[in-house]
């Protein structure tokens, strides 16, 4: 299953690369993060709870490696997620650029294998339901970027605090990713 796209950030790619390596941003992009850990060597792991309203599909695990990263330019990853209903695995790649009318452009592509009851859903309920959280997880974190540019004082752009953050950065892409897949499975099987 492929999941690409593009969103535009009213912000600096600087600016931009810096609120995606800030942990409270998993919070804001993905309710439902449990847990995440470092696992050494660029790699992390976590548990997240997907569902909607007051029925919950599950827990879920996901793990992340990080590939090939060139700040503030791109990165890519490999990501698997398990749960009850299924798993997904893949890569992903995730570039920001200067976009030509201000602000920063994201492109993403992941290439994901589903299985398990996941599967068996269908091509166009997984591609709507993986558009969908994308769409919202990619919101939200531009929500936290405007507040956090409204909040900085006159020239001077806001920046992120500690090494950790870029490693988590990559971790809440891969997530918004793989909670896509799995929120469709809730939809079907509760």
């Amino acid at each position: 299953m492929i999941i690409q796209g593009e969103f535009t950030f009213p912000g600096p790619r600087e600016t931009v690369w810096d609120l995606l390596h800030d942990p409270g941003v998993l919070s804001k992009a993905l309710p439902g993060a449990q847990r995440l850990t470092g696992a050494g060597n660029d790699k992390f792991e976590g548990i997240m709870v997907v569902g909607v309203g007051p029925v919950t599909a599950g827990e879920f695990s996901v793990s992340v490696a990080l590939t090939d990263q060139t700040r503030p330019e791109h990165f890519g990853m490999q990501v698997e997620g398990k749960g009850a209903v299924g798993f997904a695995r893949g890569q992903a790649r995730v570039e920001l650029a200067e976009a030509p009318e201000g602000g920063t452009t994201m492109r993403y592509h992941a290439d994901l294998q589903i299985g398990g009851k996941i599967a068996g859903l269908g091509q166009r309920v997984l591609d709507s339901a993986s558009r969908t959280m994308t769409r919202q997880g990619l919101e939200a974190l531009k929500r936290e970027l405007e507040r956090r540019l409204t909040a900085a004082p006159a020239g001077e752009a806001p920046t992120a605090q500690g090494g950790r953050r870029a490693l988590l950065h990559f971790v809440a892409v891969a997530a918004i990713l793989l909670v896509a897949l799995m929120f469709t499975c809730r939809i079907v099987f509760s």
